[in-house]
């Protein structure tokens, strides 16, 4: 029954990484929660790297750029650039 949890557990977790992020080249990341200008970003620590060859601290910050440059800045891969 532990090694049955253990897969379930690991399958959600896969499935979650690869569902927020598609990279593949330049990379896809889903914006569509932060696309409301009322929405404010948290101070999470989840970098991920623009197309600009900028970090940015979280998803939320990546979106907001990614909204306010008309979708010019693309992910690049997730982390520090």
């Amino acid at each position: 029954m532990k090694a049955t949890g253990a897969f379930v557990l690991l399958s959600l977790t896969l499935f979650y990484f690869i569902s927020d992020v598609t990279c593949q080249g330049g990379g896809q990341v889903d914006c569509g929660e932060f696309r409301d200008p009322k929405v404010y970003c948290t101070r999470e620590s989840n970098p991920h790297c623009g197309s600009n060859g900028q970090t940015y601290g979280n998803k939320c910050s990546f979106c907001k750029a990614m909204v306010e440059s008309g979708g010019k800045v693309t992910l690049k891969h997730q982390g520090k650039c």
